[in-house]
């Protein structure tokens, strides 16, 4: 999963591409400057205002503000509720409006292109009306609650100010929480909050988050930080630690404990377990939500259609693949060893981390991960472009958040900073025999390798600000399933994984679809899941998740599938047996965008 609470990477802002206006012979008119200019400066003060929407986002959004003439704005973590929720989208009607004013045909290429796509996100970031109660920041798998504490954990520092803004944000996070809290109550008073479950839920990962505070990885990774700050004395580091650790104690705690207090007065009033379609204008809140995530022009009727067909053509694929006694015996080695890169004269990378314990365990498990993620940006280069020059950790989500966190997630770093990545791996939910796929959907040649690809070939830094999850989230899984051409698997193997993989995609993504579509009730669903060997237990919990966060699953299906089709297009263009590293080169260079734009843009090059 790529973590896109902020969606940040690299680049130089670009010129603004202003006249000077001069004039000869002291003319007292100056020339109105032409309307490529003037787009480039809406683009640009866009970007500015959006950047410096709160202070964690422009953290992560650009390392040095003041390098891309971005005015800090006072720290704190923003604003959230309803107000702030419709304030947000009276904001998107606004500015597209003024991107309307522009003629789109008298912009250049580039500048067509993003106006298409501001065009896209600013339409859908307008809210049906009446429908700003329906969705919620806490859930249990992408929920504030878990990916907040992760973000701070990431805050770097580079110079001792940073260190002031980061006390000041951990102290601004009760009054934060409190704006949630209110608006949790609102939602429960007008009868679209969560339901007794999905709180319950919730309320398990607080709970586990302040249970040993001393133990908090806030605390524990404080003094790691710190390392790149060489002009601290040891006395620095001691008090900067003791002010960190009170601070936990008596600011994010509390603010933990705050929405505990307040989610457990909702329980005895929470709203039942239906689907969106059951609120007032909440199928049309559905359609957005499914636009918006997944970037594709489809009604939801067609989408339901697509992975219907999607889901059924897979399940063949693996029964008749099953059939086989070989492919049998090595799915079990499979399942047992996991997979590993192709050497082709490399070393052999190892599948899984090595078993032994404490701190030796975890470095060599990350060293362990690394080493594949070497391998995979080695392998992928003959089918796709040379990958841009960058960095990358590996690091393991922290025992208190491992329940609760998704298997893998990638950080998306600093627009001038995009050198430096992270990759969060969950070794409670990232099994042996997914580590390797995982590794490939969250770096190469997934989500890292795409990120910093895109960043280096300069585009607008706004580009960077918008968020096409379908785009993202399709070629992470994308490439996730490519990667099994660099594995050492057979290619029946490979065509069952992949295969696998689709149909529990598009199985999750029409359970979400049923749910929030159709209105199907829980067992309505642990039946509809049952008929493809699911547990009730099994399906109950997809039912929650999906429940809790609508869409959750759709960028990943939705997405795979698109960008499949554009692949066929692509071959039906320039032949069957044509290479793919020239469609593989135009996505990168193309960047995160909606199918439809992609589609004209492949035609247009290819044809």
């Amino acid at each position: 999963m790529n973590s896109r609470f902020h969606k940040l990477k690299i680049l130089c802002l670009l010129p603004c591409l202003l006249l000077s206006g001069c004039s000869k012979d002291n003319a007292k008119t100056t020339p109105t400057p032409p309307v490529s200019a003037t787009f480039a400066k809406f683009a640009d003060e866009l970007f500015r205002e959006y950047a410096a929407s709160d202070s964690l986002s422009l953290h992560y959004t650009v390392l040095h503000p003041e390098q891309l003439q971005i005015a800090p704005p006072p720290v704190s973590l923003g604003e959230f509720g309803r107000d702030a929720l419709l304030s947000s989208s009276a904001s998107a009607k606004e500015t597209l409006d003024q991107l309307h004013t522009y003629e789109r045909n008298t912009l250049d290429a580039s500048g067509q292109l993003l106006y298409s796509l501001l065009d896209y996100a600013l339409t859908n970031s307008i809210l049906p009306e009446g429908t700003e109660m329906y969705d919620s920041p806490l859930g249990p798998t992408t929920g504030l609650q878990t990916q907040l504490p992760i973000l701070l954990a990431e805050y770097r520092f580079s110079s001792r100010s940073d260190v002031e803004d980061y006390f000041l944000l951990l102290s601004d996070l009760p009054r934060y929480f409190a704006g949630i809290c209110t608006f949790e109550q609102e939602r429960a008073a007008a009868g679209t909050g969560s339901c007794a479950e999905v709180l319950s839920r919730i309320l398990l990962q607080c709970n586990a988050f302040v249970e040993n505070p001393g133990d908090n990885f806030l605390i524990v990774s404080f003094k790691d930080r710190l390392a790149s700050l060489p002009d601290l004395t040891a006395t620095d580091i001691a008090t900067l630690c003791m002010e960190n650790q009170k601070l936990v104690f008596t600011k994010v705690i509390p603010a933990y404990e705050q929405l505990i207090e307040t989610l457990s007065s909702l329980l005895d009033t929470s709203a039942p377990a239906k689907g969106l379609c059951a609120l007032p204008n909440g199928t049309a809140y559905y359609e957005y939500l499914v636009h918006s995530q997944t970037g594709s022009h489809r009604s939801v009727e067609e989408l339901e259609s697509m992975l219907d067909s999607a889901l059924q053509e897979n399940m063949l694929t693996m029964l008749t693949l099953y059939e086989s006694q070989e492919l049998r015996e090595e799915l079990k080695q499979y399942q047992e060893k996991g997979l590993s890169v192709k050497s082709d004269g490399c070393t052999p990378t190892p599948s899984a981390p090595e078993h032994n314990s404490g701190a030796a365990q975890t470095a060599m498990s990350t060293a362990s991960h690394s080493a594949v993620l070497q391998h995979l940006q080695q392998q992928i280069q003959r089918d796709f472009p040379t990958p841009s020059e960058a960095s990358f950790r590996v690091e393991l989500i922290h025992p208190s958040l491992e329940d609760f966190i998704s298997p893998a997630l990638y950080l998306v770093p600093p627009l001038d900073a995009y050198k430096e990545n992270v990759i969060y791996i969950n070794k409670a939910k990232c099994s042996t025999e997914s580590l390797f796929s995982t590794l490939a959907h969250e770096g190469y040649p997934g989500h890292l390798y795409q990120n910093t690809y895109f960043a280096a070939t300069n585009p607008h830094p706004l580009r960077m600000l918008l968020n096409f999850t379908g785009y993202d989230e399709g070629w992470g899984t994308y490439a996730e399933l490519y990667s099994y051409e660099y594995a050492n698997c057979s290619a029946q193997l490979k065509q069952f994984l992949i295969a696998e993989q689709v149909a529990g995609l598009c199985l999750y993504s029409l359970s979400d679809i049923k749910i929030h579509y159709h209105g199907a009730d829980l067992n309505t669903i642990v039946s509809f899941l049952g008929k493809y060997g699911f547990s009730a237990e099994t399906a109950q919990e997809i039912f929650y998740t999906q429940l809790a966060e609508p869409v959750i699953y759709l960028p990943y299906s939705v997405g795979y599938l698109e960008l499949c089709g554009l692949r066929e297009q692509y071959l039906t263009l320039q032949g069957a047996d044509a290479s793919l590293l020239p469609f593989h080169t135009f996505l990168l260079e193309t960047g995160p965008a909606p199918f439809s734009v992609l589609e004209t843009l492949l035609n247009q090059n290819f044809r």
